[in-house]
């Protein structure tokens, strides 16, 4: 009866995170990501009639109309698109919600510069769109060993850097610093004019003219966060893998023509090629996500000026990528 007891207890206290996993657990694997694509669109869509009572009305006033059918089936289309990115390429859902967060964040920051949409505005719609992918995502898929500080050592390469806070913060703030300064000088330079050429209807290009670098970097804080979780951790926590030895026992006397292509072209280290694919993914969802949602919603804006505004964050995304990889090229790193 005790063991009986002991058993109902613990049954008891399984968290309902943990039950809805169990739960998901059971569905059949040619189901699963369809479940997912469903659920984060049922969820967005709920969240957002939901906030549409709560002051997201001053989107409306910059919003065009949709009456054409390949405008709604685009961004639905690049929804599924994105979540295949995230499922295929084997996020966990806090990576998905790193991502998200990185690649939605310019759209709405347009909105919040440069046509008066209050910022509470644009946290609201940042929020929902990374619970929209986060939950399903948590619920149908666990979470990598990178985002367990409990996992199994040999799980992960470098536990000791990835947990420790002093590096999360640096680099957090590297990586805003960066965001912070392609914006700032995009700002100063070409972006005002080719805004006000390409965009029909901004309201207010003060944000441009008035920005000062220190204020600009703060406002990336969350994002300089987001990036390292999302290149930096990721990269720093892949252990090497067959890959690497084969590239280890290559030798350029012997090796074939292909084999001397194929491994100047891609014969770096587990860390660097996951960085590497891990970067051009945040700058390609940065450039489709922005691009696509800027010209398809937004009132006036030309392709040129979608296509332009959108560049700039795929910029920022490979510098980021591409400091990271310096930071993490040191001695007392393992590949």
């Amino acid at each position: 009866m005790a063991d009986a007891a002991s058993s109902s207890s613990a049954q008891a206290v399984v968290p309902v995170p943990a039950r809805l996993q169990e739960e998901s657990s059971k569905i059949p694997n040619v189901l699963r990501f369809p479940t997912l694509v469903v659920t984060s669109m049922l969820l967005s869509s709920a969240l957002y009639t939901g906030a549409s009572e709560f002051g997201t009305g001053d989107l409306a006033s910059v919003m065009r109309q949709r009456d054409e059918w390949w405008e709604i089936g685009g961004l639905l289309a690049w929804k599924a698109v994105e979540l295949g990115i995230g499922w295929w390429g084997e996020y966990d859902g806090w990576d998905i919600a790193c991502l998200t967060l990185l690649s939605h964040m310019p759209y709405l920051y347009l909105l919040t510069t440069f046509y008066a949409v209050r910022p509470t505005t644009m946290w609201l719609g940042i929020g929902i769109d990374v619970l929209s992918t986060y939950l399903p995502f948590m619920l149908l898929r666990d979470s990598s060993p990178i985002h367990q500080s409990e996992a199994a050592k040999g799980q992960v390469a470098n536990r000791s850097i990835l947990n420790d806070v002093p590096i999360k913060l640096y680099t957090s703030i590297l990586a805003a610093a960066m965001y912070g300064l392609v914006v700032y000088g995009s700002f100063r330079g070409w972006l005002p004019v080719y805004l006000a050429v390409h965009f029909d209807g901004l309201r207010d290009l003060s944000g441009a003219h008035e920005a000062a670098l220190p204020f600009v970097t703060l406002g990336f804080t969350l994002s300089g966060y987001a990036a390292q979780s999302f290149l930096f951790m990721p990269a720093l926590g892949a252990k090497p893998d067959v890959h690497d030895m084969q590239m280890a026992e290559f030798d350029p006397e012997t090796a074939s023509l292909g084999q001397t292509v194929w491994y100047n072209v891609w014969g770096y280290s587990k860390r660097s090629r996951t960085l590497i694919k891990r970067t051009v993914t945040l700058a390609f969802a940065s450039a489709m996500q922005t691009g696509l949602r800027t010209y398809i919603t937004v009132e006036g804006v030309e392709l040129a000026g979608a296509a332009g505004w959108a560049a700039m964050w795929a910029t920022a995304a490979i510098l980021v990528g591409g400091v990271f990889w310096w930071v993490g090229d040191v001695d007392g790193v393992s590949n």
